[in-house]
């Protein structure tokens, strides 16, 4: 028996959940597919400024994170600068976070169903699902599914190794709150990211895929030489978007029934490797294509949006990591209060 499904979104986390509410509160209601949400994730967990001016609502969850008072960034030859400039922004739990984001879209009448989809094919006119329990129907599908998503093996193909990046670290307690920390690195391109947290704390580790061997060794002499006394309570590692080539933002991410945001469309920022921000921004302008019966023009809103500053991101990466040129950015960046928060 094949389940009808008016839209079907796969994937529950930030951009899923987020488009879900969208639409829930414009009265379309969606269902979102999703064996594992929430969960911790191999994420600082960073809530920009950014994040914060363009999602006032996540203020809200400010309470439940930790807000850090100061913050140490540390360039690749080792020059150290305290600031306070980032004080607006706050760390929080991702199991936390995306519980929030999925129960904003429940409590407005989307559905949650906690089975895995494990082959999705087209027909003439709409998806067929499958899950580890049942099958389904769509018109209409949005993959927010993450960087090895299903969905989008099934339109545009994985993500390109070139483009994707690893991260390793740990979750721990016993460190001091005062010792938020961005360390970038001379070794390989990528930084190291210290993040306090109200009930642990979140130290890891990120570089291209091909480094990927590198990175526990550098990670655990930083943390012998900068944190011995903390207790690590697990560990975790991860592939996520990490796009070199600009023309990767060229690919599309929607058709005349389906779309992908999030990690799945590869839209994170591809210095930092934050996501968040453009998972709510993708699942906001994915809501509005679907609206307006036009999935189709989603790729014109979020090129529009956001996609320039992805490719001028991308540009950038080679000289963000170089040494010298990085250094120089970390002090442009904080006079001028554009820099980020990995996330």
């Amino acid at each position: 028996m094949v389940h009808s499904k008016e839209i079907i979104i796969v994937g529950g986390g930030p951009a899923g959940a987020y488009c879900a509410y969208e639409l829930a509160k414009q009265g379309i209601k969606p269902t979102i597919f999703d064996h594992s949400h929430p969960r911790e994730k191999p994420c600082g967990g960073g809530i920009s400024p950014p994040l914060i001016a363009k999602f006032p609502f996540v203020e809200k969850f400010r309470s439940n994170g930790l807000t850090f008072g100061s913050f140490k960034i540390i360039s690749c030859i080792k020059t150290e600068v305290m600031t306070n400039g980032l004080e607006t922004g706050f760390s929080i739990s991702r199991r936390y976070f995306d519980q929030e984001i999925l129960d904003m879209a429940t409590q407005n009448g989307a559905k949650l169903v906690k089975e895995k989809i494990v082959d999705i094919q087209k027909t003439e006119n709409s998806w067929i699902l499958t899950s580890d329990k049942s099958k389904y129907s769509s018109r209409c599908l949005v993959g927010a599914d993450g960087v090895n998503s299903l969905m989008r093996r099934k339109t545009i193909g994985p993500i390109s190794k070139e483009n994707l990046a690893i991260t390793f670290g740990y979750l721990a307690t016993g460190l001091d709150k005062g010792k938020a920390t961005i360390k970038y690195l001379a070794e390989i391109p990528g930084y190291i990211w210290v993040f306090p947290g109200k009930d642990y704390s979140n130290i890891g580790i990120g570089s291209e895929l091909k480094y990927g061997r590198r990175l526990k060794p550098i990670l655990n002499a930083f943390i012998q030489s900068h944190c011995s006394e903390i207790k690590i309570s697990s560990r975790y590692a991860a592939c996520l978007p990490s796009a070199s080539d600009p023309e990767f933002f060229k690919l599309p991410s929607s058709g005349t029934n389906w779309i992908l945001i999030g990690d799945a469309a590869g839209h994170v920022d591809p210095i930092s490797g934050g996501g968040i921000l453009y998972a709510l921004w993708g699942g906001k302008l994915a809501a509005e294509a679907i609206k307006n019966n036009d999935m189709q023009s989603f790729d014109e809103l979020w090129r529009k949006a956001y996609g320039k500053t992805l490719e001028e991101r991308c540009n950038r990466k080679e000289d963000f990591y170089d040494p010298l040129k990085s250094t120089f950015s970390i002090i442009a960046g904080l006079a001028n209060k554009t820099y980020f928060w990995p996330s």
